[in-house]
């Protein structure tokens, strides 16, 4: 029996605009060493692919790109302060894994505001990892439609609008933002009277 045609990813990963690691996700044995996933050995394996793939990285912002390291192929987009990274063996159709990406970006797009950026993105890391999950299962891609992507991340039925969210069904990031948003208009309609 042939393996199904599921188009899968190795890896998606999140630098800083210096290299550092801002979040990753490794799936099956991609860059794992035989003593377990958390080995020092795994962790020095990963920062060293992670260093190869920002050295080799040099795009325009908001174009997706593709490399090759070894035998995966790695399509990223950038900012300008944080690269988007995912990666596939290189048996993967790169046009495949640069739809896949293309969809995640906008969907982080949609799920940020439009502000991807490093301090952004770390500030809403909850919805980040949220956004991973919904994006692929164990590396399978499950979605790449980047308005369902955001509309699950962000917990609403097709086509909700976003103001008016009860702050109990808000992540915590959301509703701190939400309540300094207020907290702020408050101050100043005070300081106006």
């Amino acid at each position: 029996m042939s393996a199904p045609l599921i188009p899968s990813i190795t890896a998606l990963i999140l630098l800083s605009s210096d290299g550092s690691r801002l979040s990753s996700k490794y799936y099956s044995q991609f860059m794992l060493h035989p003593n377990g996933p958390n080995s020092p050995e795994t962790l020095a394996l990963r920062t060293a692919f992670e260093k190869q793939l920002h050295k080799k990285s040099r795009g325009k912002n908001g174009e997706i790109e593709i490399l090759t390291i070894d035998s995966t192929t790695a399509c990223y987009v950038q900012t300008s302060d944080l690269k988007i990274f995912l990666t596939s063996p290189s048996t993967e159709s790169e046009l495949v894994l640069s739809y896949v990406l293309e969809g995640f970006y906008s969907a982080l797009q949609m799920v940020l505001h439009n502000q991807v950026d490093k301090r952004t993105v770390l500030d809403n890391l909850e919805l980040l990892m949220l956004l991973i999950d919904e994006l692929s299962d164990g590396g399978r891609i499950l979605e790449t439609n980047p308005q369902n992507l955001a509309e699950r991340v962000l917990m609403k039925q097709p086509g909700e609008a976003g103001e008016g969210t009860p702050i109990g069904e808000l992540t915590i990031g959301q509703a701190f933002n939400q309540i300094a948003g207020q907290a702020r208009e408050q101050i100043i309609a005070n300081m106006q009277n």
